[in-house]
């Protein structure tokens, strides 16, 4: 019976890793959660490539109670502009595994639409590749109820800059704007969405 793998993407900035306790923590905590036990890796020493160190790089670490590969690649941040609003109640992507396939078969719905935003049990909850965050007079707030807790969200929500609510598609009439998020994206990188491009998908 093969093995459920999973993945670890880590922001590398000119040399340095990004939030790398957030990322050991996950690896941790789900590698035991699966295997009751989770890789050994020297984390400090991990080695990266002479041409991958200037500049914005993505580490993908692919696992399972071992270490599969280590790799890494430049990284552009892709243009986002329009979301098609998609429901799904039966979705469930709490742990980052290498399945992506519930994605998948959702992104060939998005029309003309940029990405998509998934509805769970009447909640909004993440893009096919993002965290969320929502934005109005009284400050920055992710879903309470996300499919994969990211470790940029939870760097955001540890240092008090972004709050938790939860969000029903009737609710998001109260915001301006949301934001994109994950390892890769910050909240600076301003890959906002008003409202408006936000479309329901019939």
């Amino acid at each position: 019976m093969n093995k459920k793998t999973f993945i670890e993407t880590i922001k590398v900035l000119n040399g340095r890793f990004c939030n790398l306790d957030l990322h050991i923590d996950r690896l941790q905590s789900t590698a035991n959660h699966f295997y009751a036990r989770y890789p050994e890796f020297d984390w400090q020493n991990i080695n990266i490539p002479d041409d991958m160190r200037k500049g914005l790089v993505k580490c993908r670490i692919t696992y399972t109670s071992q270490i599969i590969a280590v790799e890494f690649e430049k990284y552009n941040l892709r243009k986002i502009a329009s979301l098609a609003l998609v429901f799904d109640n039966d979705i469930d992507y709490e742990y980052k595994s290498t399945d992506r396939s519930a994605f998948s078969r959702l992104m060939a719905s998005k029309g003309n639409c940029d990405d998509i935003l998934i509805v769970k049990n009447g909640l909004i909850t993440d893009t096919s590749y993002s965290n969320v965050v929502f934005e109005n007079k009284e400050g920055l707030y992710t879903p309470a109820n996300p499919l994969l807790r990211g470790t940029k969200r939870s760097n955001l929500l540890n240092k008090g800059i972004i709050g938790e609510r939860e969000i029903t598609v009737q609710d998001m009439s109260d915001y301006s704007c949301l934001y994109l998020i994950n390892a890769m994206i910050d909240l600076e990188d301003n890959i906002r969405i008003p409202l408006s491009n936000i479309k329901s998908i019939e």
